[in-house]
C-alpha cells in the first residue's frame, strides 16, 4: 500500500496523526483486536444445531429405528449448555477482547510519544547542523583573519596553524552533526510509516530562545496524576481486564464438575415404518482421575499471577509518572540554568576575545579557546530544550494524556 502524501510543512501534531494511520504497528494492534472480537462472537454465540444422516443395514432382529433389518435415519440435535461453561468461555473471551483493545490504546500512547520525541529530536539535530555550519564559517573568517595578520607580520605562524586546526576540528563538528542528523531523520521516517530517507519538512523547531519562552504547562502534583494514570492509562485497564479473564477461566473450569446435556431428535425415513423419537442426554462427572481438580488449580493459580501482574503494573505505572515529574523538573531547571550561566556568558567571551584578537591585545589562543566554548553552550542548549519537550511527552505517556 502506498503511504499517503505527508504534509509539508510537518507539524508535531500531524506527525503524530500520520503515524497513528499509517505505523504497522497499529495495523498490527487493530488487526489483533479484531480477531478478539470475532472470537468473543464466536462463543457468545449459540451451539451449532447438527444434521446427521445414518443408514442402518443389518440381519439382526431390530437393528434400526423401527426395528427393521435396514433403514435411513435423520437426526438433529445440538448440546445445551447446562454446566455454563461455554457461558464462562464466552465472558472471558470478552474480558480478552477489551484487553486486546487497551493494548492497543497502550501501543498508541507509546507511538504517539516516541512520533513526538523523534520529531523534537530531527528538529534538535537540524539546529544542532545549523550551529555546527555557523560556527566552521566563523572560524573559516578568523583564519583569513589570522592570515592576512601573518602576511603583515602582525601574528606567528603558530597562530595560523592553531587556527587551521581550529576550522579542520570545525568541519569535523559539522559532519558529525550532519551524521546526527541523517539518524533523527530516518528514525522519524520509520515511525511514519515512510522510507528511512525521505525529506521531511518541520513547520517547528527548536531555537536558541530564553528559557522564560520554552513551554511551562502547569503540571499537577505527583498524588493528582499518579491517580489519573491508574484510573486512565490503558497499561493498567488492560491489566485490570486480565484478572477478569483469569476469574471467568476459574469458573469455566469448576463448572467441568456439572453435567451437560444434549437434545436430538431422529426420525426414520423408511417408507413401511416411518419413526420418530427425541433423545436427551445427561453425562455426568462421577468419577475425577484428576483432569477436572488440576485443571481448577491451574485455572486459580494463573488467577493469582495475574492479580500480582496487576499490583506490579500499578506500582510501575506510579514509578513512571514518579521519574517522569522528576525528568521534567530536572529538564526545567537545566534549561534555566544552562541559559543564564553558559550560554549567554560564552556568547559575550568571544566577542570579547574577537575584539582583543583584532585589537592585537592576545593571541589566537582565547579566541579559538572561546569558540569551542560556545560551540559547547550551542549545542548543550538546545539538548536541554530538546530534553524539556522529552520530558513534556514522557509525563503525557506515563498519566495515559495530561
Amino acid at each position: 500500500m502506498v503511504a499517503p502524501p505527508l504534509p509539508n510543512p510537518l507539524s508535531v501534531d500531524e506527525a503524530v496523526r500520520y503515524g497513528l494511520r499509517n505505523n504497522p504497528q497499529i495495523e498490527g494492534g487493530e488487526a489483533g483486536t479484531a480477531a478478539a472480537a470475532a472470537n468473543y462472537r464466536s462463543l457468545a454465540s449459540p451451539n451449532t444445531i447438527d444434521l446427521g444422516v445414518t443408514r442402518v443395514q443389518g440381519t439382526s432382529t431390530a437393528p434400526s429405528l423401527t426395528g427393521d433389518v435396514s433403514d435411513t435415519i435423520l437426526d438433529v440435535g445440538t448440546t445445551l449448555d447446562v454446566s455454563g461453561q461455554r457461558r464462562f468461555q464466552a465472558a472471558g473471551a470478552k474480558a480478552q477482547y477489551a484487553v486486546t483493545r487497551y493494548q492497543l490504546d497502550e501501543t498508541r500512547l507509546t507511538l504517539t510519544q516516541q512520533l513526538r520525541d523523534a520529531y523534537w529530536t530531527l528538529a534538535s539535530a537540524r539546529t544542532q547542523s545549523r550551529i555546527a555550519q555557523e560556527l566552521l564559517e566563523s572560524a573559516q573568517r578568523v583564519n583569513q583573519l589570522t592570515s592576512t595578520q601573518n602576511q603583515a607580520g602582525a601574528a606567528p605562524q603558530v597562530d595560523v596553524i592553531r587556527s587551521s586546526i581550529d576550522v579542520a576540528n570545525s568541519q569535523q563538528a559539522r559532519v558529525t552533526a550532519q551524521a546526527a542528523e541523517t539518524t533523527a531523520l530516518s528514525a522519524l521516517n520509520t515511525l511514519l510509516g515512510r522510507p528511512p530517507l525521505a525529506p521531511v519538512e518541520l513547520s517547528a523547531g527548536l531555537a536558541e530562545t530564553s528559557a522564560s519562552e520554552l513551554p511551562a504547562p502547569a503540571i499537577p502534583s505527583f498524588d493528582e496524576l499518579n491517580r489519573r494514570s491508574l484510573a486512565q492509562r490503558p497499561l493498567t485497564k488492560s491489566a485490570r481486564e486480565q484478572v477478569r479473564v483469569a476469574e471467568y477461566a476459574v469458573k469455566q473450569a469448576r463448572a467441568g464438575r456439572l453435567p451437560d446435556v444434549s437434545l436430538d431428535y431422529e426420525r426414520s425415513v423408511q417408507q413401511a415404518q416411518p419413526a420418530d423419537s427425541l433423545v436427551l442426554v445427561a453425562r455426568f462427572p462421577i468419577l475425577d482421575l484428576g483432569s477436572v481438580r488440576n485443571s481448577i488449580k491451574s485455572a486459580e493459580e494463573a488467577k493469582r499471577q495475574a492479580d500480582a501482574q496487576l499490583r506490579q503494573t500499578e506500582q510501575q505505572v506510579s514509578q513512571q509518572v514518579a521519574q517522569a515529574l522528576s525528568d521534567y523538573d530536572q529538564a526545567r531547571k537545566q534549561v534555566t540554568s544552562y541559559y543564564t550561566d553558559i550560554l549567554a556568558p560564552s556568547l559575550k567571551l568571544v566577542g570579547m576575545a574577537e575584539l582583543g584578537y583584532k585589537q592585537g591585545a592576545t593571541g589566537i589562543l582565547p579566541v579559538i579557546d572561546a569558540q569551542t566554548t560556545l560551540r559547547n553552550a550551542r549545542n548543550g542548549y538546545i539538548t536541554a530544550i530538546l530534553n524539556l519537550y522529552k520530558a513534556l511527552d514522557e509525563i503525557q505517556a506515563a498519566t495515559g494524556g495530561l
